[in-house]
C-alpha cells in the first residue's frame, strides 16, 4: 500500500483495527496466563482448565490479528470476516460466562458492555465511508 492510499484511510478503519487489536492484545495474555499459570490452574480445577484457556485465546488471538491485518490492509474479506468474528466472539464469550464458568455478579456490566462493543462495530462496520474502503478492491 502506497503513502497516499494509507492517508486515505477512514479514521473508522483505523478505530476498527484498534478495537480489533484490543482483542489480540487481551487473548494474548489469556494464552499466555494458561502456560505461566499452568501448574496453578491444574492444582486448583479452575474451570474450565488451562487446556481450555489456552486454546480458545490462541484461537482467538490468531483470528483477531488476521482480521486486523485484513482489516488495515483493506482486503476486502476483512468486513464479512470482522462481522462473523464479533459475532462469534460474543456468542463464544457468553457461552463460556454462562456454561462453562462459575456464576458471576456482575453480568449487569458485562452484558452492557458487550452491547455497547456490538454497538460499536455496527456502527464502525456499516459507515459508507467504510463499506466504500473495503469495496475499493472489488
Amino acid at each position: 500500500m502506497t503513502r497516499l492510499e494509507i492517508n486515505h484511510r477512514p479514521i473508522r478503519v483505523t478505530l476498527l483495527t484498534w478495537l480489533t487489536l484490543a482483542l489480540v492484545l487481551w487473548n494474548g495474555l489469556r494464552l499466555l496466563q494458561a502456560i505461566f499459570f499452568w501448574s496453578i490452574l491444574k492444582e486448583y480445577q479452575a474451570a474450565p482448565g488451562p487446556v481450555y484457556i489456552a486454546i480458545s485465546g490462541g484461537f482467538w488471538f490468531l483470528s483477531a490479528l488476521l482480521i486486523a491485518r485484513g482489516i488495515w490492509q483493506g482486503k476486502t474479506w476483512a468486513w464479512a470476516g470482522t462481522i462473523g468474528s464479533a459475532a462469534g466472539y460474543g456468542s463464544w464469550y457468553w457461552f463460556d460466562r454462562l456454561v462453562l464458568e462459575e456464576p458471576h455478579a456482575n453480568w449487569p456490566f458485562a452484558l452492557t458492555f458487550t452491547v455497547l462493543l456490538a454497538g460499536i462495530f455496527g456502527l464502525l462496520l456499516f459507515n459508507h465511508k467504510t463499506r466504500a474502503y473495503f469495496n475499493k478492491n472489488k
